[in-house]
C-alpha cells in the first residue's frame, strides 16, 4: 500500500526539482534608476580615469635618447694601423735592396780588385811580353765568367729576407711612427681613446716584428703582414667603439632621418594631449616641438665631439620636456576653472 504513495512523491520532488525559479523564467526588467546609476558610475570612472592621467607628466624626457647620435652616425672603419704597417714593410724592403745593392756593388768591386792585383802580379811574373799576354787572357776569361756567374746569381735573387739587425731597426721605426700617431688618434678620437689605444698598437709592433723572424719568403710575409694589419685594424675599432669620443657633424640625410624620430615621437605625444585636453592644446604643443626639432637640428649639424653633442641634444630634450609640463599645468588649471564655473565654485576658490 505504501509503493504506490511513495512513488507518488518521487515524481513530485523530481518535477519541482527540474522547474526553474520564476525569476528565471520572467526576468525582471532594469529599472531607469539602475540603468542611469550604471551610465554616472561609467562616466565616474572614466573621469576618474582621465583626472589621473592629467596628473602625470605626458612627456618624462627628449623625444629620443642621446644615443641615438650613435645609431646616425655609424662608426667609419679606420685602416690607419694597417695602412703604417705596410708603409713599413715597403720601407724594410727599400731598405734591403738598398743593402743589397750596396753589397754586389762592394763584391763586384772586391772581384775588380782582385783581377787588377793578379794582373799586376802577372806582369811582374812574365819574362816576356808574349808570357803576360797569355796569362792576361787567361786571367781575363777567368775573371769574366766570376763576373758573368756573380751577376746571374744576382738577378735570382730578386727578394732577400732581412736581417736581425734591419728586422730590429724596422720594429723600432713602427714604434716611433705609431708614437707619433697617437696625437692624431687623440684628435680625432679624443684622449681617453688614445690611452687606451696603446696596448694595441705595442701588440701591433711585437707582431710585425714575429712576422719578420719567422717568415723567409716574400709572398708568405706579405700574406702575415696583412692579417698582422687587419687584426690591428679590428682592435683599434673596438676600442674606438667603446671608448672613442669623435669629432662628428650629421650630414643632410642624417639630420633628416633625426627629424623624423623627432616628429614621430612628438606625434605621440599629441595623441595623448588630444585625449586628455582636445585638439585645442595640441595646437599649442607644435610650438613647443618646432622650437625643439630647429635647435637639434642646429646643433647636430656644427661639427663637435659627440659626448658634447649627445650633452647638448639632452638639454634641448629637458627644455622641451620642462615646457610640455608647464603646459600641462595650464591646461589642468583651466580646466579647473571651467568645472568650477559649471559647479557655480567662486574662480578664487578654484584657483586655489
Amino acid at each position: 500500500m505504501k509503493t504506490p504513495l511513495v512513488l507518488a512523491c518521487l515524481v513530485c520532488l523530481g518535477v519541482c526539482a527540474c522547474t526553474p525559479p520564476e525569476e528565471d523564467v520572467y526576468p525582471k526588467r532594469r529599472s531607469a534608476r539602475a540603468d542611469n546609476l550604471e551610465r554616472y558610475m561609467h562616466k565616474a570612472r572614466k573621469f576618474r580615469a582621465l583626472a589621473q592621467a592629467r596628473s602625470k607628466p605626458v612627456v618624462q624626457d627628449g623625444l629620443v635618447q642621446a644615443d641615438v647620435l650613435k645609431e646616425l652616425v655609424p662608426p667609419v672603419q679606420d685602416v690607419r694601423l694597417s695602412t703604417l704597417v705596410f708603409a713599413q714593410k715597403n720601407a724594410l724592403e727599400s731598405s734591403v735592396r738598398e743593402n743589397f745593392a750596396k753589397q754586389t756593388a762592394d763584391e763586384t768591386a772586391a772581384l775588380l780588385a782582385q783581377f787588377r792585383d793578379e794582373a799586376v802580379q802577372a806582369a811582374l811574373d812574365a819574362h816576356t811580353p808574349q808570357d803576360f799576354a797569355a796569362k792576361l787572357d787567361e786571367q781575363t776569361a777567368a775573371y769574366a765568367q766570376k763576373l758573368a756567374d756573380f751577376s746571374a746569381k744576382q738577378k735570382t735573387l730578386s727578394w732577400a729576407a732581412p736581417d736581425a739587425a734591419q728586422r730590429r731597426a724596422s720594429k723600432q721605426a713602427l714604434q716611433e711612427a705609431a708614437a707619433k700617431m697617437l696625437d692624431g688618434i687623440s684628435h680625432d678620437y679624443g684622449a681617453a681613446c688614445a690611452q687606451k689605444m696603446e696596448p694595441v698598437l705595442h701588440k701591433m709592433a711585437d707582431d710585425y716584428a714575429l712576422a719578420l723572424s719567422m717568415v723567409q719568403d716574400r709572398d708568405a710575409l706579405q700574406r702575415e703582414l696583412k692579417r698582422v694589419g687587419e687584426e690591428a685594424d679590428q682592435a683599434f675599432d673596438a676600442v674606438a667603439a667603446e671608448f672613442g669620443d669623435p669629432i662628428a657633424a650629421l650630414s643632410e640625410q642624417q639630420a633628416i632621418s633625426l627629424r623624423a624620430k623627432l616628429i614621430a615621437a612628438h606625434q605621440e605625444v599629441e595623441k595623448q594631449f588630444e585625449q586628455l585636453y582636445g585638439k585645442e592644446a595640441v595646437l599649442r604643443t607644435r610650438d613647443i616641438f618646432e622650437k625643439y626639432r630647429d635647435a637639434a637640428n642646429a646643433l647636430v649639424r656644427k661639427p663637435a665631439r659627440l659626448s658634447q653633442m649627445q650633452a647638448d641634444l639632452a638639454r634641448a630634450g629637458e627644455e622641451y620636456r620642462r615646457e610640455m609640463a608647464a603646459l600641462q599645468v595650464q591646461l589642468n588649471e583651466k580646466l579647473e576653472i571651467n568645472a568650477a564655473k559649471v559647479r557655480g565654485t567662486p574662480l578664487s576658490l578654484a584657483k586655489k
